[in-house]
């Protein structure tokens, strides 16, 4: 997958998915934003370097990324959920989005990102 026109937003709090999922994109030619550790450090990312689509766990800590998650959809921006909780669904509140359980591998998380790009 060719991301050579992309910013993504990786939004992980564990600092080795975070790094990973960095380098595999950047390997596909994206420009990377983050990791953004917290919802605060997503939100002012967000502001200032407008992604393309976001890649947002769903558990920040003890926090959940649900601001995060609001804060790009009204912004039009795709994004994918990436997370082992919440795998059957989330509660009603989240605004709909792809979710790929991790443990993952990079063509599950590729093509799941590659749906919310084309349908942007």
């Amino acid at each position: 997958m060719d991301l050579s026109h992309h910013h993504i937003l990786v939004v992980e709090d564990e600092i080795l998915i975070g790094l990973e999922l960095s380098d595999e994109l950047s390997d596909a030619g994206a420009r990377v934003i983050g990791p953004a550790m917290s919802v605060a450090a997503a939100l002012r990312l967000i502001e200032k370097e407008k992604p393309s689509a976001a890649i947002v766990d769903v558990w920040l800590g003890s926090e959940t990324s649900l601001l995060v998650a609001k804060t790009l959809a009204a912004a039009g921006i795709p994004f994918i959920l990436h997370t082992g909780h919440f795998t059957a669904g989330l509660p009603a509140d989240w605004p709909p989005a792809p979710i790929v359980a991790k443990p993952s591998t990079r063509s599950t998380l590729f093509s799941a990102l590659a749906t919310v790009l084309t349908a942007k």
